[in-house]
């Protein structure tokens, strides 16, 4: 059986702090499983940094390297035939498995590299020296495996040429989950009114932005019946809270921070799932969402239209386009058919082209060619 060494740059796939990062790298490993390799979490060193100071990454980049020589001679005798890492980028650059890779003779292979749009200011790059620390590592790869067609662009720029470079579609654990707890919503909402979920982290930056976007496109629509259900929490909070002030209490249901059991059981609750996603990458949660039957409404921005699909799965509205984004949550507010509708073809999208199973026989198919199998 092929053993592949697994590193994720930002945190370990079992890191207490929920994300969507760390679910991609808990589905990377199982999926690898599903197609049959041996899956060992090679090393917990976080790369991260929130800043980009000279010494933060001096030290990140010796304290990495001194990781990669201890693993060096603990995978000597017995080394792996693949090293993994997930999403090497300027704010976590890979030092750890371009040196272990070299030094055991086997294939690096990156999965989701990327290029951010962090750091760009006044015709400047804050974030340079790391991006240059995160490239040169993923230069080395024999193999990139990407979701997004912006992170093949990114690549193929920065390598030359396709040839290392080879596309997988954003995937999740497809298996219908069964004892799930039940959930409570407002009783005093009105029977037969659409309720929508919204999920997101209460943290600075584009979270914020979003959560005003849906709070600014449900200020217009209180003329019609829904009611909301927002999921999640952070230091942002009372921020976010504000913005859906001007929206009747009544409707509104602030649920706070849930275990992932309790979204899926709240997904299977409600009608509708709206997150704008205004430059989201991916959006793992709208994976989610579809698996458990609901419509998406949100914003053709970045990775969004990945997984959820205009017109079959969902509405999606141009970028920055806030009163399309309105026009659509409209739509699937008023028409419980096509929320249906929307909801079973999500349902069945995820099944065929985002499943666990579907993901195992893309990576399969890569890595062996990688290793002549």
């Amino acid at each position: 059986m092929i053993k592949i060494a697994f590193y994720a740059t930002i945190k370990p796939p079992d890191h207490h702090i929920a994300s969507g990062d760390r679910l991609v790298a808990r589905n990377l490993m199982a999926a690898l499983s599903l197609a049959g390799y041996e899956v060992e979490l090679a090393s917990r060193f976080i790369a991260y940094s929130k800043r980009e100071a000279r010494e933060i990454l001096e030290q990140r980049k010796s304290e990495a390297l001194a990781e990669a020589d201890r693993l060096i001679d603990a995978l000597r005798l017995d080394p792996p035939e693949i090293w993994m890492t997930y999403h090497p980028y300027c704010k976590a650059p890979d030092w750890i498995g371009p040196k272990v890779s070299a030094a055991l003779g086997i294939p690096y292979v990156t999965v989701e590299a990327a290029r951010t749009g962090q750091g760009f200011e006044n015709g400047g790059d804050r974030w340079a020296d790391w991006r240059l620390e995160a490239q040169s590592g993923i230069l080395q790869a024999d193999l990139n495996l990407v979701f997004k067609p912006t992170d093949r662009a990114y690549l193929v720029d920065l390598l030359g040429s396709a040839d290392r470079i080879s596309m997988i579609a954003p995937f999740i654990d497809a298996t219908a989950p069964s004892d799930l707890p039940k959930i409570s919503l407002p009783s005093h909402w009105r029977p037969g009114a659409p309720v929508i979920l919204t999920v997101g982290m209460m943290r600075p930056g584009k979270k914020v932005e979003n959560f005003k976007l849906l709070a600014s496109a449900l200020k217009q629509l209180q003329a019609l019946h829904w009611n909301l259900v927002v999921v999640g929490s952070g230091p942002q909070k009372d921020t976010i809270h504000g913005f859906f002030s001007e929206i009747d209490k009544d409707r509104l249901h602030f649920a706070g921070v849930l275990s992932h059991e309790e979204v899926l059981a709240m997904m299977s609750a409600v009608d509708l799932f709206v997150w704008p996603g205004w430059k989201e990458p991916i959006g793992m949660v709208y994976l989610e969402a579809q698996l458990m039957g609901l419509p998406v409404a949100a914003f053709d921005s970045m990775g969004v239209s990945l997984s959820v699909y205009h017109g079959k799965t969902g509405l999606l509205a141009a970028e920055d386009d806030l009163s399309s984004f309105v026009d659509n949550l409209s739509s699937l507010i008023s028409h419980p058919l096509l929320r249906r509708d929307f909801g079973h073809a999500a349902q069945q999208s995820i099944v065929e082209h985002h499943s666990m199973q579907a993901a195992a026989k893309t990576l399969k198919k890569a890595l062996n060619e990688l290793v002549d199998c």
